[in-house]
């Protein structure tokens, strides 16, 4: 089941596909555990670097919005996503899976994606890319990256018809030109172009 487009990542080289909807929900479906369903759907859904996902607390998902900390983002600034209802779901129910494993409501301080033993380190880069890997080979589907998810999100918007500065407040560019990167067509979409 590989991904359309032009320029796709093949062993770990080129730019990390987008996803279609029944692409990512087989993925959410077949999460390795409810922290990596979390994990995506906060990916997906606020169009967040894994870095920057993985560097949440629990206070940076108060108050019906995600907080990226500037000290966290690329660009050094802070950015913030308010909650949509599937996140918000998501995200309650991931609370409980999180409260059963670790015995306690979890504090603001901890963090969302803990690393294994703790509540405070947050899981590595390294343990998202292998499960995701593992997943989407259990899927068959290719040249899915960590970076998939915002990338998915960022087209989405645009085939949506969401003005690019809308969806550049959304993933947090500094420029449209670099928001610009993540916009692809695919060959039927340049064909439809040129011949109007």
């Amino acid at each position: 089941m590989a991904i359309g487009g032009w320029d796709v990542k093949v062993n770990r080289n080129g730019k990390a596909a987008a996803m279609t909807a029944d692409q990512l929900q087989a993925l959410l479906n077949a999460a390795p555990s409810p922290r990596y369903r979390a994990l995506w759907t906060l990916q997906r859904l606020t169009a967040a670097r894994i870095s920057e996902a993985l560097s949440l607390t629990w206070a940076d998902v108060a108050g019906g919005k995600v907080t990226y900390r500037r000290a966290t983002t690329k660009t050094q600034r802070t950015r913030q996503v308010p909650q949509a209802d599937a996140l918000r779901a998501a995200l309650d129910q991931y609370r409980t899976e999180w409260t059963s494993e670790y015995g306690h409501s979890p504090a603001p301080t901890e963090v969302l994606f803990p690393a294994a033993g703790s509540t405070t380190s947050p899981m590595t880069r390294q343990a998202a890319d292998k499960a995701l890997r593992a997943t989407c080979q259990r899927l068959g589907l290719e040249g899915i990256s960590l970076h998939s998810f915002r990338r998915t999100a960022a087209q989405d918007a645009v085939k949506r018809g969401v003005p690019l500065h809308h969806v550049q407040a959304l993933t947090g560019h500094q420029s449209l030109g670099s928001l610009g990167e993540y916009l692809s067509a695919t060959e039927s979409e340049v064909l439809a172009a040129i011949h109007g």
